[in-house]
């Protein structure tokens, strides 16, 4: 195609694209646009329609494109793993501030990560790639989400550093001799009440598991667990960081103590100061 065919296919993709992405259609447009040219360089226009037609759809670009980025770490994706959101990014930049941390108080020290319900590794990898000294137990339920961590980590040539297995929260884990030596224990987990999956958000399921956002009746079942079982793997003053709804920081700051097993929390905010992340410390 010519590059005045190419504009002129941008934007009837971007105009396509306008409901489903926003301001975001011309960027997303340039996106779809360049994976069909890599794809087709010949004849993008049917398999670029194609792929706006599903991101008009709802789906994810991530995994319209099949690779997404984190933190500035290109990720593979796939249709049955949660491709991972912006809001996420509030929760990895947390992670890596402590591990650099970390990092530069002990440079010659293993540091070690577990990521629960890892997804398609996002935080293990973008971990693994900004603190060379880092080791990740990265962990979920399902075996969609453990396949597509390993190969995102070899992807990025971050095999031999982050070691993935599948299973309920931490039992995969258990008696491998890792309790009490984690730095941090970090989680995006599944926070939307089920009855919000059957009404408000029902969308989301057209497109991406259901493990991957249901939390139960109040959305904090998944949590609770975590919160539970996560200092048994902790060091003294280690750190939990976990991901959670809009409008779940007071349940958040009562849920922690309660379970009275932290010495201190804060929260991390978004843009428009909502807060989106706890850090709790043991």
């Amino acid at each position: 195609m010519e590059p005045a065919a190419h504009q002129e296919l941008k934007t009837h993709l971007a105009a396509l694209l306008a409901d489903a992405a926003g301001s975001a259609a011309e960027t997303e447009a340039d996106a779809i646009l360049e994976a069909a040219l890599i794809a087709r360089p010949e004849a993008p226009q049917d398999l670029a329609l194609e792929l706006a037609g599903k991101r008009a759809a709802g789906a994810p670009l991530g995994l319209v494109l099949g690779r997404q980025r984190f933190l500035g770490v290109e990720l593979l994706a796939k249709a049955d793993v949660l491709a991972p959101r912006e809001e996420t990014e509030i929760l990895g930049t947390e992670v890596l501030s402590i591990l650099r941390a970390l990092s530069q108080e002990e440079p010659g020290r293993e540091l070690r990560m577990i990521d629960m319900g890892c997804g398609s590794g996002n935080l293990a990898c973008a971990a693994a790639m900004a603190v060379p000294q880092v080791r990740i137990w990265a962990s979920d339920i399902t075996a969609s989400c453990a396949e597509l961590t390993r190969a995102n980590a070899a992807h990025l040539g971050l095999q031999h550093r982050i070691e993935v297995s599948q299973g309920d929260l931490f039992a995969p884990l258990t008696g491998k001799g890792l309790e009490g030596t984690m730095d941090l224990v970090v989680m995006n987990p599944p926070y939307i009440p089920s009855t919000s999956l059957a009404n408000s958000h029902a969308a989301l399921l057209q497109h991406e598991p259901r493990e991957a956002f249901d939390g139960g009746p109040y959305g904090i079942s998944i949590l609770s667990r975590l919160l539970q079982d996560a200092p048994l793997f902790l060091k003294p003053g280690a750190h939990l960081l976990f991901e959670f709804g809009l409008g779940q920081a007071r349940m958040i700051q009562s849920l922690v103590e309660k379970k009275n097993l932290y010495t201190g929390l804060r929260f991390a905010s978004d843009v428009e100061g909502h807060p989106r992340a706890a850090i709790a410390r043991r």
